[in-house]
């Protein structure tokens, strides 16, 4: 048999293995289905790839311990980066099943799937046309993809620009990059290796009692930028010791500048939670026109409270959200704390509370016109009534 035609066969069982979940049957089979229905299905397709592939010889291996090493210290940054965050934004309780009996069914329902998905990944880039082999791995990786997602909840995801947005963004985004970047990696280093880097984040995620409570935008960056730089290197470090390639030709990002890019990646991430004394904040109206603009970032820095002068413009807590304003007058109250009474530069009149000590959050050193533009964007999306938290501005909110 053509191996373009055990390629299409085994393309076609692979998308058939969600025939269930498509006609949602695997709702009406309930718990069957993950823990029986669904592991017996890759099993099939594993004994399938195995017989459609156990003859053929494949020779791309030629840095196979080189991108093994790369892998395994990326998973390694993995960790130190999600266990760091986790340091900073707090931990909370394993939502798995963490006794012995649960890590064995959670591994039961997870290793059949993730083991024959990277066999049969690795059969199937190494067995198509090469002279096409970058779009063959995207149709691959984008075949991976749609099989790990919940197709039943496909109505859900795109039943609300909120839904179709958190969907975008956390669970197809990360997964289509991390799919392309073991397709990659079974190119060049086999199914073990991409098993590696999937497998042990999976199994230390069901085995711990406690996880870093991390939102899932800071996860979804995590998830897509760690194999996304991990792929750069791998890249540089191939062409760079093919020495049939012009040395000269090769124009790719070098160590240095790998670690450059992780670096500044995790900068920003730890810069955006508010790791360091300095922190953003987007402005959401125009109370404080002209010096700071709706939809300028401006910076805050920690200053003790007790440094804080009259018309210094400082950031305060509300419930559940931070206003900007220009301290007018300094008080204190009956118990000696300092009080503050604010006004936007826009507004007519004073806030129309008191700013206590507790409130305080720091003074606004600087502003950014206009970078905040994005982010004011996406949370019209997510918070429908965002304009509403600043109902204490009282200024001419354009």
């Amino acid at each position: 048999m053509k191996k373009s035609i055990k390629l299409l066969i085994l393309a076609l069982i692979i998308l058939s293995s969600i025939i269930l979940e498509v006609t949602k049957v695997s709702l009406i089979l309930g718990s069957s289905y993950a823990y029986v229905v669904k592991p017996m299905i890759w099993i099939f397709i594993g004994i399938i790839s195995f017989v459609f592939f156990k003859n053929d010889k494949l020779i791309n291996n030629k840095y196979k311990k080189d991108v093994f090493f790369i892998v395994s210290v990326t998973t390694l940054l993995y960790f130190l980066l999600y266990f760091f965050l986790g340091y900073i934004k707090g931990f909370a309780n394993n939502p798995y099943d963490t006794s012995f009996k649960g890590i064995i069914t959670n591994l039961w329902v997870l290793l059949p799937m993730l083991i024959v998905k990277e066999y049969v990944r690795y059969y199937m880039i190494n067995n198509c046309n090469q002279k096409k082999v970058l779009l063959n791995a995207f149709l691959i990786s984008f075949l991976f993809t749609l099989v790990e997602l919940n197709i039943y909840k496909f109505d859900a995801y795109f039943s609300t620009s909120l839904a179709t947005l958190e969907f975008v963004m956390q669970t197809f985004i990360p997964s289509l990059i991390t799919n392309l970047y073991l397709t990659y990696v079974c190119y060049f280093a086999g199914y073990q290796t991409s098993i590696f880097y999937i497998l042990i984040p999976q199994l230390i995620i069901y085995v711990l009692p406690i996880l870093p409570d991390i939102d899932w935008a800071t996860l979804s960056i995590i998830n897509s930028a760690t194999p996304f730089f991990s792929y750069i290197y791998i890249n540089y470090y191939i062409n760079k010791m093919d020495k049939t390639l012009n040395r000269k030709e090769v124009k790719t990002v070098d160590f240095k500048g790998w670690l450059s890019m992780i670096a500044i990646v995790i900068l920003m991430v730890c810069f955006g939670l508010g790791v360091f004394s300095y922190k953003p904040l987007v402005i959401a109206s125009n109370s404080m026109a002209p010096k700071i603009l709706k939809g300028d970032i401006v910076i805050i820095k920690d200053v003790d409270v007790g440094n804080v002068k009259k018309c210094d413009v400082i950031r305060y807590k509300m419930e559940g959200y931070y206003v900007v304003h220009r301290v007018v007058m300094i008080s204190e109250n009956n118990d000696g704390e300092k009080v503050f009474i604010t006004k936007g530069d826009n507004n007519d009149n004073i806030d129309l509370y008191p700013v206590k000590q507790s409130q305080y959050a720091g003074i606004v050193k600087f502003d950014i016109p206009y970078l905040g533009y994005p982010t004011l964007i996406l949370n019209k999306l997510l918070h429908t009534n965002v304009e509403d938290k600043v109902s204490v501005d009282k200024g001419r909110i354009e």
